[in-house]
């Protein structure tokens, strides 16, 4: 089995590695389970891993400063954390520490299993967030089809979950959204991941004006008009990805 269907779990709970190690390998994957962060760079070290799936919190050394140490030995490796504990400000540092997401206990499999899948490098990872379920849908679509891997989030608590969970490339994001507005997601979701290219979009041009101006004088990327012109969307997409490429955002 090659080293992307290959998982790495760390935690000093050992019965939390032995049900986790079950379900994953149900999955198809194979699974190897150590217990502290020296002993997980050692493993990586040693072996070929496509995702370390570690816990926040163990002794000797916690798990932001292993990801930190394992960065150094292998950048390409894609870390998820997890933990049992309420550590909001471990969580953000980790996601800066470009771990690809974190998971609280207990876990919810669904999401944790979309989260392994997407972990993998084929292509930008993009989230669209609008609350317009047939502009999501069409750009989920047309996005894919291009080899994007892709996630829609209808409102600005669930996009932030989701920027929790899954590292993204680039946000496509809506400025009129229920229970958080466009300029309120944008900076939630920058205080998680400050790397992310976001791009706005919106079709009350008048109405969001003030929001959009902040959202750009903050850094987010561009503000695009709905209805969209996809062969420009495409365009700007590309040049973010090819600025990136030469380790710049713009």
């Amino acid at each position: 089995m090659n080293g992307k269907n290959r998982i790495l779990v760390v935690d000093d709970n050992i019965e939390f590695c032995t049900n986790i190690t079950d379900i994953l390998e149900l999955k198809g994957y194979e699974v190897m389970a150590v217990h502290d962060g020296f002993k997980a760079l050692e493993a990586v070290k040693d072996n070929s891993f496509g995702v370390v799936l570690m816990d926040i919190m163990m002794p000797m050394m916690d798990g932001v400063e292993t990801l930190k140490k394992l960065r150094e030995i292998a950048p390409e490796v894609r870390v998820i954390m997890v933990t049992a504990y309420a550590v909001e400000d471990l969580v953000k540092k980790a996601l800066r520490e470009e771990a690809f997401g974190a998971f609280y206990k207990p876990i919810d499999f669904e999401k944790l299993f979309s989260s392994i899948e997407l972990a993998h490098p084929d292509g930008a990872l993009i989230m669209v967030v609008d609350d317009d379920e047939q502009i999501c849908a069409n750009l989920f679509d047309v996005l894919s089809e291009k080899g994007y891997r892709m996630r829609v989030a209808s409102d600005g608590r669930s996009a932030l979950q989701a920027a929790t969970e899954n590292k993204f490339d680039i946000v496509l994001l809506d400025m009129k959204l229920p229970n958080m507005n466009g300029l309120e997601t944008y900076l939630a979701i920058r205080d998680i991941q400050p790397s992310v290219v976001t791009i706005l979009i919106t079709g009350y041009v008048a109405e969001t004006t003030d929001s959009v101006q902040q959202a750009l004088e903050r850094g987010a990327y561009e503000c695009l008009e709905k209805p969209l012109d996809m062969d420009h969307l495409f365009e700007v997409i590309k040049k973010v990805e090819e600025s990136r490429s030469r380790g710049i955002v713009r």
